[in-house]
């Protein structure tokens, strides 16, 4: 099998996680730090079938509590330039999920093609981005997504608006990943209704603002890719 080589690398920056509390039967003010409970675990998914963020139990509001776990990856899904301009969060990684993994028309140097799938009667059967409706366009595509993605982690996505999260999410479920280990955090960039968005929340501690902090290196010879004909 031809082989594609991949390098990701971000460096990241992390903050101390403490709690200041006060201590209310002293007469004087006593500033005393304590630790939270750890958390050494992702929280289980309700409806692990399911790639939408609003059936997540991670969201912007506390993905901060679930950074940095054993066997958790967590991968950013926006373009990079979204990364330089309005930052990420510390020990995220990016893959650019419409620049390299899959898109709307059929494109070089992109793994996979979305497409919506009828029957013969016309009738709809496969929604955009839902489960069934990927298909490759390299032989060496499935392989490659499970080098970026090895089934033995537990994934979390985060997205603009979590959309590019929950495609992301259903198209490992359609190659064989167990859903119930892929979860969709929600937005970053633009909050959907009541949802905000992490770098919108005031209380997002990880929060790193776009800047050149970030080293970043992919190198990937689309040339020695096997093209899927029609």
């Amino acid at each position: 099998m031809k082989k594609i080589f991949l390098t990701i690398l971000l460096l990241l920056c992390a903050c101390s996680k403490e709690e200041i509390m006060q201590n209310e039967t002293s007469p004087t003010p006593v500033v005393e730090t304590k630790e939270k409970e750890e958390i050494t675990t992702l929280p289980a998914k309700e409806n692990p079938e399911s790639a939408s963020m609003m059936d997540s139990p991670l969201n912007p509001t506390n993905i901060d509590d679930y950074l940095f776990l054993d066997n958790v990856v967590y991968i950013d899904t926006r373009s990079f330039n979204q990364l330089l301009s309005e930052g990420m969060i510390a020990g995220f990684y990016n893959i650019s999920f419409y620049e390299m993994i899959a898109f709307y028309t059929s494109q070089e140097n992109i793994l996979f093609t979305m497409e919506k799938l009828s029957d013969e009667n016309g009738n709809v059967t496969t929604l955009l981005g839902d489960v069934g409706s990927f298909s490759p366009n390299y032989e060496e595509s499935v392989s490659i997504l499970e080098s970026l993605f090895p089934k033995d982690k537990q994934y979390v996505f985060i997205a603009s608006a979590g959309v590019e999260s929950a495609y992301l999410i259903n198209l490992l479920i359609q190659y064989g990943w167990d859903p119930a280990t892929l979860y969709n955090c929600g937005s970053f960039s633009n909050g959907m209704g009541s949802d905000v968005a992490y770098r919108e929340y005031e209380n997002a501690k990880y929060y790193l603002p776009g800047n050149e902090i970030y080293q970043y290196r992919v190198n990937i010879d689309w040339g020695q890719l096997t093209p899927i004909n029609d």
